[in-house]
């Protein structure tokens, strides 16, 4: 008898069901929602039930996949999907506890839920928690700050100015001045963060967790440009080597360790500078990278995150 799983991409499957999407949001999470069916039908006895957006096409050529379109409250048709399902397998991003509020929807109704320990999600959902955790446990990261009164500003000096739940570089803004800062402050909600701006290239790690134990599947350069007045993240490039590789995987080891009962998939950012490596995020969750990882390590992603069950 097949099994069921609804797989549920919050951006593609219905959540901004009446808002505008960004376009680079809507990019990322349809690489992995089409990643993820791809994996997922390659796995025998299992039917795959996704929602998809009603501005959107239904995703084709993917066979054991059943969609429903989304043309009113996502929220309602994902509950009564969720009753005629087995697994349920929730991505979302953080912002406005998105990702937190779909994985606690899956855990009321009582099915098997494919997702991190919300534990997790509570730490790493915010980029001032997660400063601070990493601080706690003495790995290097960026000064982190939410009351712009804190700083001691320096000129010819960049920072970074980002919500402090944001995803995927969306509304990530650069100033070089205090007097610019403190306008967008004056201007914007509160709900932002500042770090002065790392030079250096960014990577990014995708990881998974079985029983407390580690893997890390892979690392990831991120393509990430600057202009004057924003950071625009444009994708990741799969890497088959990393200078620093055993240092780095000790940070790694120790984040996992010191997280409270972390499972399943995981992203975390880096910057590698000449001799630093500096953490700046932990995703609690499948992140873009995820696109093409089965083909490229060539082990069925889908069917490891199924055994982690």
């Amino acid at each position: 008898m097949k099994k069921k799983i609804f797989i549920c991409e919050f951006v593609t499957g219905g959540g901004y069901f009446g808002k505008k999407i960004p376009k680079k949001l809507f990019v990322q999470a349809e690489a992995i929602i089409n990643s993820l069916l791809k994996d997922f039908s390659k796995i025998p006895n299992l039917e795959i039930i996704y929602t998809r957006d009603g501005r959107f096409k239904i995703i084709k050529s993917i066979k054991n996949t059943k969609c429903f379109i989304i043309k009113n409250n996502p929220w309602k048709h994902w509950k009564l999907i969720l009753k005629k399902s087995d697994l349920f397998m929730p991505i979302a991003p953080e912002t406005n506890n998105e990702l937190f509020k779909i994985i606690k929807l899956g855990l009321l109704s009582k099915k098997r839920v494919i997702a991190n320990n919300l534990d997790v999600v509570k730490i790493t959902s915010s980029k001032f928690k997660t400063y601070k955790f990493l601080k706690k446990i003495n790995i290097p990261t960026v000064s982190t700050y939410t009351n712009k009164k804190k700083i001691k500003f320096k000129k010819n000096f960049n920072w970074v100015v980002k919500p402090d739940d944001g995803a995927g570089c969306e509304k990530t803004y650069l100033f070089n001045n205090e007097k610019n800062l403190k306008n967008f402050f004056s201007k914007k909600k509160t709900n932002f963060i500042i770090q002065p701006l790392i030079k250096g290239n960014s990577f990014s790690a995708n990881i998974f967790v079985k029983n407390k134990k580690l893997e890390i599947l892979n690392f990831n350069k991120q393509i990430i440009s600057l202009n004057k007045k924003k950071i625009v993240f444009k994708g990741t490039k799969y890497i088959k080597k990393i200078d620093n590789k055993e240092r780095i995987e000790q940070y790694i080891k120790k984040i996992i360790r010191f997280l409270p009962q972390p499972k399943g998939f995981l992203g975390i950012d880096f910057i590698k500078q000449k001799k630093n490596i500096i953490f700046i995020d932990i995703n609690p969750r499948i992140t873009t990278s995820y696109k093409d990882l089965s083909k490229k390590i060539k082990i069925n992603i889908a069917k490891k995150i199924l055994n982690n069950l």
